[in-house]
């Protein structure tokens, strides 16, 4: 409305002007027609003529001076449309903070990507961070408000229901026209697939590299074992010799040779085996039978419960059998005396069902389930460190899924999900 009032009086004033001027000059000509003074009325004419061109130039003026502001103010008002369509359908999330933490503005992909809504967070500071890393977070926020940026490293941020994910950060201090700092800009991205795709990567050349350890050494080492192993049996079958102590180690040792011998043989190249239709439920029943007398032996009550039954799967009965065996062995390793170790048998889906184990044993750190899967990592004093990594490649072969939940002092949840036959 003023820009309107103010157009108006320019417009009045160039009227005025101009009609003052067209109005000098024809008195003075009339003044001088009637005889009187030439020179001064010449002069009022040059006054009233230059009136008039100066109204014409002024107006021609600020005509052109009104259709530039009015690019200019097209330009940047489609600029910051440019930048504010930008902003909303970004795919990446962006957070714009003040100096101190508040969060001033957020895109939808913020919304979807940390599960907070836009009127939840402008003008507060919210968990965006895991409460172990808040420390290297606030050093880099420092580093932000002194000018520094940071582009594109890798972290682990949190969203609103406490989920951790893998994000990639671009963190940029924002100026005004003085170069003064007057906000941070927070650009992140889940990079949870892809790092998740690495591990897997670096976990297939492990299996290589350890089926090429197998293929070439597991043989060339079973031959001279062979004929220590039998040359041990014979002394310890000697009453008479006076190493039998000793001897009796060194083949307990062998045999231990012999079993990682043996998990290597599983990591070489997959060998043709022979699936058939089992009934999943008759195998854990055996499993709990075999490790009856072991669960007695050790005080620990166990039990098997079945919500389903007669679920038929397709694979190898033994292979599986042998994972539930070392699963069983491993809880019953790590729990004491008077505790529970119990399998269930569940349908999670019309087309899938899991196998939980479930101990109240010592539990493990967050660090060694990290590396539970990873090869010759181990905790125990005489593990090979490739049961859990066969047990995993068992289970993958099969179409299914192991996944493993534990908290120290309070035991260790194992969870396979495998597809029912059809």
């Amino acid at each position: 409305m003023e820009q309107l009032i103010f157009h108006r009086h320019k417009y009045l004033l160039f009227i005025i002007l101009f009609i003052v001027g067209i109005v000098v000059t024809i008195s003075t000509f009339l003044f001088v027609e009637n005889g009187r003074h030439f020179f001064p009325a010449l002069i009022v004419i040059f006054i009233g003529f230059t009136a008039i061109v100066q109204s014409i130039l002024s107006y021609y003026n600020w005509k052109k001076m009104r259709l530039e502001r009015e690019s200019l103010t097209r330009a940047l008002y489609s600029k910051e449309g440019y930048l504010q369509l930008f902003f909303e359908n970004a795919r990446d999330s962006i957070a714009v903070f003040d100096l101190d933490s508040n969060i001033i503005d957020v895109n939808p992909a913020f919304e979807e990507l940390y599960g907070w809504k836009r009127s939840e967070c402008i003008g507060k500071q919210i968990p965006l961070i895991p409460p172990e890393r808040l420390d290297e977070a606030n050093k880099r926020v420092e580093k932000v408000r002194s000018g520094q940026s940071f582009d594109m490293f890798e972290t682990i941020d949190m969203k609103k229901d406490g989920t951790y994910f893998h994000a990639q950060i671009s963190l940029s201090p924002i100026f005004d026209r003085n170069d003064k700092m007057i906000a941070m800009s927070v650009i992140s991205r889940d990079i949870s697939y892809k790092v998740e795709t690495e591990k897997m990567i670096i976990q297939s050349e492990k299996l290589q590299l350890a089926g090429e350890i197998a293929a070439g050494v597991a043989h060339e080492i079973r031959n001279p074992m062979t004929v220590i192993s039998g040359f041990m049996q014979m002394m310890n079958s000697d009453p008479n010799h006076s190493y039998k102590e000793y001897t009796q180690v060194i083949q307990s040792e062998l045999e231990r040779i012999n079993l990682i011998i043996g998990e290597f043989l599983v990591l070489s190249k997959p060998q043709a085996i022979i699936r058939r239709h089992f009934m999943l439920d008759h195998v854990l029943k055996d499993v709990c039978l075999l490790f009856q007398p072991e669960l007695n032996l050790h005080g620990i009550e166990g039990k098997l419960v079945l919500e389903e039954k007669d679920i038929q799967l397709y694979g190898e009965q033994n292979q599986l059998k042998q994972v539930f065996i070392n699963l069983i062995k491993n809880a019953i390793e790590a729990t004491e005396s008077g505790r529970t170790l119990e399998m269930r048998l569940s349908r999670i889906s019309p087309q899938t069902v899991q196998v939980s184990i479930r101990d109240e044993g010592i539990g493990m750190t967050k660090d060694v389930l990290q590396q539970i899967f990873q090869p010759f990592f181990t905790t125990k004093q005489k593990g090979t460190g490739l049961g859990m990594m066969i047990s995993e490649k068992i289970i993958t072969e099969h179409g299914g899924t192991i996944e493993i939940d534990s908290e120290v002092n309070l035991g260790t949840t194992v969870r396979i999900n495998l597809p029912v036959s059809n």
